[in-house]
């Protein structure tokens, strides 16, 4: 009959001493390893083995980087050496060339020198005299060059003194600069008063002025034909009937950026829309004729 033992682990003993049944406290049971004893430590076999074939992992990592780092140096000194030697075979030359050439110089030899320095003297004071003429003479020859381009850059047009004009002949692109020559809907507001303006002149801006627009679409100077378009939701149908079909000339004296295409004084804008009740209006932009 079996008898319990008095190991704290929970073993039993059985009638045959080489048989000890464990709780399942005792150990982790895998099919891979075999049971142990509870004073059985475990084997030293498989880490011996894992250590060394550490240390021949790291052993092989260590002599191939070895290895590299010897062939690199090899190879680098060998690069090196026929460099040096190219070096040293063309110090001991020079030496050499310079032992042959030390000769006691003849006395015509030492004639002719002094012959040639006077030549090449001579030639340097004629080139540096020829360059004083030159330099001397550039400013001459630069002034009616100025003068010349002084002349045919002509001053821009007096925008303050242009009046609308309307061309006999056709208006070609190339007069304003490749812009359109119609523009079917351009919308257009008023210059709010207060708002400083200068015209491309210099001039001051008139507000009462009833020909003064500022635009970037149109070179400054151009003559336009502004027509009424009809869309005015602000207005009553007898306003309607008299503005919109109205025509007016104006001419583009600024380019001053703003977000509406044209910017008209609020004189050139009474005579399309109504200053006091519209802000916003949509116009028909025609070319009457070509800046000055």
């Amino acid at each position: 009959m079996s008898q319990f033992s008095r190991d704290p682990r929970g073993a039993r003993d059985f009638s045959s001493p080489q048989v000890r049944v464990r709780g399942a406290n005792d150990f982790r049971q895998y099919s891979s390893q075999r049971l142990r004893l509870p004073n059985e430590g475990p084997p030293i076999g498989p880490k011996l083995r894992r250590l060394f074939g550490a240390l021949l992992t790291l052993a092989a990592v260590g002599g191939i980087g070895v290895g590299v780092y010897f062939g690199v140096t090899e190879l680098i000194e060998e690069d090196e050496t026929p460099a040096a030697t190219s070096v040293e075979a063309t110090e001991q030359a020079e030496p050499a060339e310079g032992q042959g050439s030390t000769s006691p110089p003849d006395e015509p030899a030492a004639a002719e020198q002094p012959a040639a320095d006077t030549a090449s003297n001579e030639a340097d004071s004629e080139g540096a005299a020829q360059d004083q003429a030159s330099q001397s003479s550039a400013p001459e020859a630069t002034e009616p060059d100025a003068e010349q381009q002084g002349e045919l850059e002509a001053a821009p047009p007096s925008v303050s003194a242009i009046t609308p004009t309307v061309s006999e002949e056709a208006v070609t692109p190339a007069q304003i600069g490749g812009a359109e020559i119609v523009a079917e809907r351009v919308t257009a507001e008023a210059i709010p008063s207060g708002i400083p303006r200068t015209l491309a002149d210099g001039a001051d801006y008139d507000p009462t002025e009833p020909a003064t627009v500022f635009t970037s679409r149109w070179p400054v100077g151009t003559t336009l034909r502004l027509t009424r378009l009809p869309g005015a939701t602000l207005l009553t149908d007898e306003q309607q009937a008299a503005v919109v079909g109205a025509q007016a000339l104006v001419v583009v004296r600024g380019t001053e950026a703003t977000n509406t295409d044209l910017q008209m004084s609020p004189a050139a804008f009474n005579l399309v829309a109504f200053h006091e009740i519209e802000r916003i209006i949509a116009v028909r932009v025609e070319v009457a004729a070509p800046p000055p």
